[in-house]
Order: structure tokens, then C-alpha cells, then sequence
């Protein structure tokens, strides 16, 4: 009977997986970011069509940066559904650490003639070891499942906290495309703006919504999109907002420039599975 286990190998692929998966969606955002940074940095704004990609290009970026997300809430959501194995583990090895193994089981004489005891029933110490080698072998399963519940959260927390500059870089190119849209004749502004609504991103969310006024559900929850009332007029900033069952508001998403619905909708369904009940 082996007197160890070996050791845990899914911490490191969780770390590979993860690392693999943001280190191309960084490389990506980053890449297209300064590009964009670059062709309109200093100089007048770009022709309608050129603005046009651009704007696409980025509402592309932002649903990448959400579909990693969206990729790391279920690993994060493997380690927190560990905690009733672990609890379970922990309670039944302080049981069998409770138990008594007598190791001889017999009778007593109480003198008479004939009565001199004898032993009943008795535990060899090999049997006492190979319970002591279990009880150890439970041990450090139980540790085990510590360490890498432990080592999971905390790289999910970072790769998670590790998006916030990335979608910051991207929000950087927001003020300078959307004073673009606002300088253009009312024509071409109002072509724009239609693009904008039925961007790829945006397919399909009208699924989502059961009244058709822009109000969407998910779980037992209601998402509204809200303008920032002090964004500057030209670029209106936008938010998700989650109403509960009795209407009260338990949760708004950051700020964005975002122009697509869909990307302000993922991104708060994100946040309601992580932080809501």
C-alpha cells in the first residue's frame, strides 16, 4: 500500500490554461489598439468608412476581452463547488482519528477454578498500521483539495484582475472615436449609429428580451442598459443595470463606451453569476 499520494498536477494546468488563453487576447487588444492609437493620433479623424472599421474593430476587442471571462467563471466556479467535498473529507477523517482500536478484546478471570479469561478477539499491529496508512493517505487528500482549491481561486482572481488594463488601453481610443461620430454631417452620423446597433456583437440579443422594451432577463433578474448622465454629449457612456424580483437595483456595471449591447449584457450576466446569489 503506497504511504503518499502524488502530487497535484491541476493548479499547473489551470495556471498553462489560463496564461495560454490571455496571453493571446492581450497580445490581440494590444496590437489593435495602438494601431488605432496610431492612425488617429495627431491628425484629423479618419474617412466614414475608415471609422466605421475602426469602430467594429473595437466592439470585436471588447467581446473578446468578455468571452475570456466568460471562459475563466466556470474554472473559478470549479473551485468554489469544492468546498462541500472538502468539509465533508475534513469532518470524516476527525471522525476515524476519534475511533479506538482496542487491539486484544477478551475476557477477565474472576477466579474460579475454572475461569481463567481468554481473549476474544485481537488486531494484528499490521491491521493497526494499514488503518494508520489510510487515515494518513486521507489526511493529505484532504490537504490536497485545500491547496489547489486555494491555488485556483487566487489565479483566477489575478488572471481576472489582470483584464482591467487591457479593457482600460481599450476604453483609451473611446473619446477620440466618438468625437469622430460626432463631428460628422447628420447623415453619415445617423449611418454610423446604425451600424453600430446591428454590429455582429449585437446578434441575436433581442432574443434575450421578453417585453421589447429593452429589458432583459436572466435568472431572477432584470438587466436594463442606462446612460451615464454625465458622459459628454457627443459620446454617451453606457451601463448594465440589475434589478432584482422586487425591483430594487443590487448591481450596476463600470462605465463604457461600449456599443454594443450585448458586450454591457455578457459582461454583467459575468458579474451576476459571481457576485449574485
Amino acid at each position: 500500500m503506497p504511504c503518499s499520494i502524488p502530487p497535484s498536477q491541476i493548479a499547473l494546468f489551470i495556471a498553462n490554461y489560463l496564461a495560454k488563453l490571455e496571453a493571446r487576447v492581450i497580445a490581440k487588444v494590444y496590437e489593435e489598439v495602438n494601431k488605432i492609437i496610431e492612425q488617429i493620433m495627431n491628425q484629423t479623424c479618419p474617412p466614414v468608412e475608415e471609422l466605421k472599421r475602426l469602430l467594429a474593430i473595437r466592439d470585436q476587442l471588447l467581446n473578446m476581452i468578455n468571452l475570456v471571462e466568460q471562459k475563466i467563471a466556470p474554472v473559478k466556479r470549479f473551485a468554489e463547488i469544492l468546498d462541500p467535498p472538502i468539509q465533508g473529507a475534513k469532518a470524516t477523517v476527525l471522525v476515524l482519528e476519534q475511533i479506538a482500536i482496542p487491539t486484544t478484546i477478551g475476557n477477565p478471570p474472576v477466579g474460579g477454578d475454572f475461569d481463567v479469561g481468554g481473549v476474544l478477539a485481537d488486531v494484528s499491529i499490521g491491521g493497526q498500521n494499514r488503518f494508520a496508512q489510510l487515515l494518513n493517505i486521507a489526511c493529505q487528500i484532504v490537504d490536497m483539495l485545500q491547496k489547489d482549491q486555494k491555488a485556483i481561486l487566487d489565479l483566477t482572481s489575478l488572471s481576472l484582475d489582470g483584464l482591467d488594463p487591457v479593457k482600460q488601453k481599450l476604453e483609451s481610443i473611446d473619446l477620440q472615436l466618438f468625437e469622430c461620430v460626432e463631428e460628422l454631417p447628420q447623415d453619415q452620423k445617423t449611418e454610423v449609429l446604425s451600424l453600430i446597433e446591428n454590429l455582429p456583437t449585437n446578434a441575436g440579443i433581442e432574443l434575450s428580451s421578453t417585453d421589447g422594451k429593452g429589458r432583459y432577463f436572466y435568472k431572477n433578474y432584470t438587466i436594463t442598459i442606462q446612460e451615464d448622465k454625465n458622459s459628454p454629449g457627443f459620446a454617451k457612456r453606457r451601463f448594465a443595470q440589475v434589478e432584482n424580483d422586487r425591483g430594487v437595483v443590487v448591481m450596476r456595471g463600470p462605465v463604457s463606451f461600449s456599443s454594443s449591447t450585448k458586450v454591457l449584457i455578457d459582461e454583467i450576466k459575468f458579474r451576476i453569476n459571481n457576485q449574485l446569489p
